[in-house]
């Protein structure tokens, strides 16, 4: 791989900054970034849970009413 990034980025310095955990590194890379997107569900989820709470809360207030 790092052959590779050599014949593709100029700027690359090939065994200098060879890493034998490379591919540890992509991936916690990866995952950070997919975290990133998995916050907007979190959100959703959340939303969603207070909204079931209020309606919950409204039904008792009312049956308490009735």
């Amino acid at each position: 791989m790092v052959n590779e990034l050599m014949d593709m980025l100029l700027n690359f310095s090939g065994q200098a900054n060879h890493c034998h955990c490379f591919l540890h590194i992509v991936n916690l890379v990866a995952k950070t970034l997919l975290k990133l997107f998995d916050v907007q569900k979190r959100m959703q989820d959340l939303c969603l849970m207070m909204q079931k709470e209020s309606i919950s809360n409204l039904l008792q207030e009312l049956n308490w009413r009735w």
